[in-house]
Order: structure tokens, then sequence, then C-alpha cells
């Protein structure tokens, strides 16, 4: 199983796959190389042949150059030899004395070590004096040299010639019977060498000259020397037929053109050949054998295929080093697919398992494999998405219960601080009214006591306890009348306070009923998260392309509760702060009654201290009231008035302790709410 599971990945199956392609390639590429390497041999043996011929071609044209030379050479030392000897002075000597035996003596030595055919010795006249041979017949050459055309190029440098710059006669031509005869050769020659040297006297004036020919040989050894060390076959043409040759079997050959060749071919077809002008009308012909051609051809040949058979091995070689190279880069290249095409695989079933959060590698790549994960990462990012519109649906259910219990919270407080407010109202008007009869009962009070007092005055002057009674009773009264006072401002300024309060628990109600509409807002957001929670699970579960539509309108969405959430903090806060500002109020309502309270037990205190002194100028007043019976009057009614007051006092301070009772309760309900608000 794990054989063919390897096999079956993506990485084997390219690997062969790029295998199999690049050694089909390679088969491919091999055969096509063999078979152009096949035609290339072919056009390079034609094309070789051409450059065979070619550089054959030119190697003859320089071999017969050279060659055309080489006998130019020999026909110019043949010139300088007849110089010198002209210039000689044994021969100078001999021919001025015109004795034919001595010429044909020196001449026919020297002659023969200059190598030519033969020398003739004229005077300024043309006349023969003279040959290197006896058998020249003196008298017929001279008729036949004055009528070749010969004599009239001699006659020019034999009637003014210059010693120091002298002109000479150096001819190639023909040696024909007319011009043998005029130069007393026996046999004629398709070429020859003429040279016509002056010689001079004492005085410098010509009296003499050397006329010599050289024919050209059959067999020159000059020729033969440089065909023997070239290894070429040279030949001279006059008008196509050979005059001279060296190194060749058949002198007696022509030679004949070939057509596509700029080469030219013997008639026996044994010899390519070459010809360069030399010597005006006649050719000097270069000959190689016709093997040698091919011979160069073939080992050209030869190079070639041992370079085709060497770039074959060379090319195996390189296709094996390739086959080597190219597996290795393909896996190479498989492991870079295979391996992020595996972790992405781990990655798509982990988000089949539900885990969105596991890393999937290769999502910065450029190639699809970058494609392929940067969509699993959409994919884990959709699913993301989902769970965290779960989270705010089950956020938007916990906001709602939240809701709920705060809207019962409010509600409770709304109705706890309705009562205890209407309690405050009631108590505060109560005790408004009660303090107002207790400053009237202290005013009658205090008016009884100045009466009393004024009545006293008269009899109370051998009484001095009573007289001092009645002031402290005064002085009392007078500190129950200020007390009561205070009281009474107290009063008011929490019956203001209370009112605050009042209008501030309004707002809080308010405030609370705006939370209301806010919450129900975010009822309808948490039900419309909920049906595109359910429209995402099934987008995500279909894998359609809608999910990112959803999910935008899930972030809207999102957002709006977001936004509802900051209005139901921004509310909250507001209402916390009313109600800190009510719980102040109502701190400052208790503190105010429990200053009214301190109040009212000071009143009842003084009050308390008024019915002692009463008690105590009653007793005294007993003792004088035989004869203060106005007095003893006005003290009843200033009992009275005073048993009044104190009922009043007592009345006072119950409706005061009530007051503190709920002002107790309602910051009990204001911490109470203040919890259960931020809790």
């Amino acid at each position: 199983m794990d054989r063919l599971s390897r096999f079956s990945s993506l990485s084997t199956r390219l690997v062969v796959a790029v295998l199999a392609t690049a050694t089909i390639a390679f088969a491919v590429l091999y055969g096509l190389t063999f078979i152009r390497l096949g035609q290339g041999l072919e056009r390079q043996a034609a094309e070789l042949g051409r450059l065979s011929e070619e550089r054959l071609g030119q190697r003859l044209d320089g071999e017969a150059r050279l060659a055309g030379a080489q006998l130019a050479t020999l026909f110019e030392t043949i010139g300088r030899r007849i110089e010198g000897i002209a210039q000689r002075a044994d021969v100078v000597k001999v021919i001025a004395a015109a004795n034919v035996v001595p010429i044909w003596d020196l001449l026919g030595r020297t002659g023969r070590a200059a190598d030519v055919d033969g020398i003739l010795v004229v005077d300024a006249k043309l006349r023969v004096l003279g040959a290197d041979k006896d058998s020249v017949d003196i008298a017929a050459t001279y008729q036949a040299l004055r009528s070749h055309p010969l004599a009239q190029e001699m006659l020019p440098l034999l009637a003014d010639n210059d010693r120091k710059r002298p002109r000479v006669v150096r001819r190639t031509l023909p040696l024909t019977a007319d011009l043998a005869k005029a130069l007393g050769a026996k046999e004629t020659a398709p070429l020859a060498l003429v040279i016509v040297e002056p010689m001079f006297d004492d005085f410098g004036d010509v009296f003499a000259a050397l006329v010599a020919h050289r024919a050209l040989r059959p067999t020159e050894a000059i020729l033969s020397e440089f065909s023997r060390l070239e290894g070429a076959g040279l030949m001279v043409l006059d008008d196509g037929h050979p005059v001279s040759s060296a190194g060749i079997a058949n002198p007696a050959v022509t030679m004949a053109p070939v057509e596509g060749s700029s080469l030219l071919r013997t008639s026996d077809a044994a010899y390519w050949s070459r010809c360069t002008p030399v010597f005006e009308t006649w050719h000097m012909c270069a000959l190689t054998p016709v093997n040698e051609l091919h011979v160069l051809r073939d080992q050209l040949v030869r190079v070639g295929e041992m370079e085709g058979r060497s770039l074959t091995k060379w090319l195996i070689i390189v296709t094996a080093i390739s086959l080597v190279s190219f597996a290795v880069i393909t896996l190479w290249a498989s492991r870079r697919i295979s391996r992020p095409l595996t972790h992405i695989t781990e990655a798509v079933r982990a988000v089949a398992r539900g885990d969105w959060k596991s890393e999937v590698p290769g999502a910065d790549r450029k190639d699809e494999i970058g494609g392929i994960a940067r969509a699993v990462v959409v994919l884990q990012r959709s699913l993301q998405e989902r769970d965290r519109l779960r989270s705010d649906v089950a956020q938007a259910e916990s906001v709602k219960k939240r809701r709920e219990a705060l809207e019962d919270a409010i509600r409770r407080f709304d109705r706890t601080m309705r009562a205890v407010l209407l309690s405050v109202s009631d108590t505060v008007e109560t005790m408004d009214e009660t303090a107002r009869d207790l400053a009237r009962t202290s005013a009658v009070a205090e008016g009884e006591a100045a009466e009393t007092a004024f009545v006293s005055e008269h009899t109370v002057s051998n009484v001095a306890i009573l007289r001092s009674a009645t002031e402290r009773l005064s002085a009392s009264i007078s500190e129950t009348v200020e007390r009561i006072r205070q009281a009474t401002d107290t009063i008011g300024s929490s019956s203001s306070i209370a009112e605050s309060a009042f209008l501030k628990a309004e707002h809080l109600a308010k405030s609370s009923s705006d939370i209301e509409a806010v919450v129900r807002s975010v009822d309808e957001i948490a039900s419309q998260v909920n049906v595109l929670a359910m429209n995402a699970t099934v987008q995500a579960a279909r894998g359609c392309d809608g999910i990112g539509t959803i999910v935008a309108d899930v972030r809207e969405l999102a957002e709006r509760i977001a936004r509802a959430n900051e209005e139901i903090g921004r509310r909250m806060s507001v209402v916390r702060g009313a109600t800190d500002e009510t719980a102040g109020s109502v701190r400052a309502v208790a503190h105010k009654l429990d200053l009214v309270l301190h109040q009212a037990k000071t009143i009842a205190i003084a009050v308390e201290r008024q019915d002692a002194v009463t008690r105590e100028i009653a007793e005294n007043m007993s003792a004088a009231a035989t004869g203060t019976a106005d007095v003893s009057s006005s003290v009843d009614r200033l009992k009275a008035t005073i048993e009044e007051a104190r009922g009043a006092s007592m009345k006072v301070v119950a409706k005061a302790t009530d007051m503190a009772d709920e002002a107790h309760r309602l910051d009990l309900t204001v911490k109470t709410f203040l919890r259960e608000v931020t809790a």
C-alpha cells in the first residue's frame, strides 16, 4: 500500500512524466541530430570538396606562379651571364680582332658555361663576325638576320647606346624557322629566349653585340627540381599544347576545362591543373594527381566523422547528465509543489474537523499553490466569521437577558423611588405645617411670657427666684423660636431637594425608556444576525461565492451591534450619572432631615427645659399666687401653650424620624439599583 500511495502521489507522477517526456524528447532530438549530422556530413563533404578544390586551385596557382618565376629567373640568369660575357676583356679583345677561330673557340666555351644554345657576334651594321660553333653559315645567317624583324630592334641599340645605362634586348619568342636561320640555330622551338647585349670599346662606343638564344627544353632541369621539391607536375603550354614538362608521366597530354569546376583536367584524366600566364602568350601549368583532391576531401570527411562520433559520445554523456539533472530538479520542484499541497491538505482536514486556526503555508506564493492556500485562508476566515457571528448572537442573547433584568430593576427602582418620594413629600408637607403651627404657638407663648413678665414686674420685686426663672424661660423660648425657624428653613430646603430628586428620577425613567428602545434595536439586529449566521453556515457548507456578501452584511450588523452597545453604554452612563445625582439628592435630603431631627430634638430639649422652668415658676408663683392672680392666669395659658408646642415638637420629631427611615430606605434602594445596573 505504501508503494502504491507513493506511486500515486503527485511528485512521483510528475517525476515519471518529466523523465519520460525528457527521454522521448532527447531520443527525438538525438534522432534528428543524427539525421542532421548525416546530412551535414554530406553537405560538409560537398563543401569540403569545393573548399578542397578551391584550396587545391590556390595551391596550384601558387605553384604555377612560382614555377613561372623560376623559369623567368632562369632566363634572367642567362641574360646576366650573357651580359657578363659581353663585358669580359678577353671576349672584347677577341671580338675586336675579328678573328673567326678564336671567337668560335672562346664563345663556344663561354656559351656552354652560360647554358645558351648559340651565340652570334655582329658589328654595328649587323654583319656577322662569328659564332660559338664552326658549323654556322655566317653569310646565310647575316642575310636572314637582316631580313628578320629582330634586326629593326637591334639597329637602334647598335647605333646609339650608353655604356653607363646600356639598353639591351631580351625577348621570349617562338623559335621559328626564320628566326632559327637568323640566329644560326639548327632546330626550331616553341619558346626561346633571345638576348642582344651591346659591347663597348674603350671610348664607350658600341662596336659589336652578342646575339644569344636559349630555347625552352622539353624537360628543364630547374622545373624538374622544382617539381621534385614541391611534389607537383609542371607544364608549359603554347596555345594549349605542351612545350615543356616536369614531374608527369605523359608529357604529351593536353588540358581541358571541367564543367562546374575552376580546375583544368588533363586529357588522360590523371591530373588536375591550374595555369598562369608567362612570357606573354605562354602559360605555366601546375599539375597534381586527381586522387589528391579526393584524398584531401576524404581526410576531411574522416575528420568530420570522427568529430561526429565524438559529438555523439558527448551528447550521450550530456543526455545522461541532463536526465539526472532533470530528475533531481523535477524531484526538487515536485517536492516544492507537493509539500505545500500536503500542508494545505492537512489544513483543509483541520478545517473539516472544526479547527480554523491552523496555519496554512504558501499563502504568500504567486503561483497556483499560493492561490489554493489563499482560498483555504479565505475558507478559514469564513468559518471564523461564522463562529464570531455565533458568538455575536450569543452575546446578543446575553444582552437581551441583561436588558430584561435591567428593565425589571429600573421598574422596581422607579416604583420604589416614586413611593419614597411621595412619602417624603407628604412628610415634608406635614412637617412644614407642624413647624408653622409650632412657630405660631411659640409666638403666642412668647407673647404670653412677655405679658406674664410685664405683670410680674410689679409683683416680683420681693420674688427674685420668680424673676430669674422667668428670664430663663424667656431665653429658652427665644432659643426655641430660633430653633424652630432653623428647622423651618431646613424643611423648606429639604422640600426643594426632594423635588429635584423627583425630577431626576423622572429623567432616570426617561433614560430607562431610551435604553429599552436601544435594547429593542439590539433584539432586531440579533434576529438579523441569527438569520445571516444560518445563511453563512449554509453558504460555507455549500462552498458558494456568496459568503463574501454575507460576511459583509454580518460585519455591517456587527458594527450596528457595536454602535447599539455603545449607545447602551452611553445611556447607562447617563442613567448611572442620573442615579448618582438622585442618590446625591437623596443623601442631601437625608442630611437635611438629620439636621431637622437634630433641631427637633433640640427644640424638644428646650421645651422640656421650659416645662421645668414653668413648673419651677408655677411652684414659685403658688407661693406668690395670693397677689398675682393675673400672673397665674397668664402662666396657665403659657403652660397650655407650651404643652401644645411640646406636642407639636414631638410630632415633628416623629415625622423627622419617619423621613430619616425613608431616606435610609431610599439610599438602600439606590445602592441595590446601582449594583444591578453595573453587574
